[in-house]
């Protein structure tokens, strides 16, 4: 391997990626569709993108990994539910996070989105990471187009693309 990522930064950057992008592309989408928008109100959705890619990081780092693990001592049959239930957990802390930067209703309303992203997302990218990697290393230049696929493949079903 030239570019080695470990799993806590692999997830680590995947969590940052889809936790800012989609909040961002619904900014896009709002600019898109009422030509000049609420000024303000898009520039507290973009703010909570960017908290919720930070917590995104910051959890993708630290509990994912060892999450990852305790999940794989379990039979192929129980993983799926525990990675989509993973997904939701830190989707829906990420989203929340973001969320408080739209009140207390933003943040619950962000926090079932951020969930719903996550149970979504998260098992692809484990899937595909656990085929590509080699101990617990992936090569970059397999990583990136993974992380990007899925978070830019969601962002495009949310723009309607």
């Amino acid at each position: 391997m030239t570019r080695p990522i470990d799993l806590r930064n692999a997830f680590g950057y995947f969590g940052l990626m889809i936790g800012s992008l989609p909040p961002l592309a619904f900014v896009l989408k709002a600019l898109l569709a009422n030509g000049s928008g609420n000024t303000g109100l898009l520039l507290l959705i973009a703010a909570a993108g960017i908290v919720t890619g930070i917590v995104g990081f910051r959890i993708g780092r630290s509990f994912v990994p060892d999450a990852l693990r305790y999940i794989s001592t379990f039979s192929l049959g129980s993983r799926l539910p525990l990675w989509i239930l993973l997904g939701f957990v830190w989707g829906a802390v990420s989203g929340a996070a973001g969320g408080l930067f739209i009140f207390l209703i933003g943040s619950i309303f962000a926090g079932i989105l951020g969930g719903l992203v996550g149970a979504m997302t998260v098992p692809t990218m484990v899937v595909l990471h656990s085929l590509l990697r080699e101990g617990d290393l992936i090569e970059t230049k397999h990583f990136l187009p993974i992380a990007f696929g899925i978070t830019l493949t969601f962002c495009g079903y949310l723009l309607g693309l």
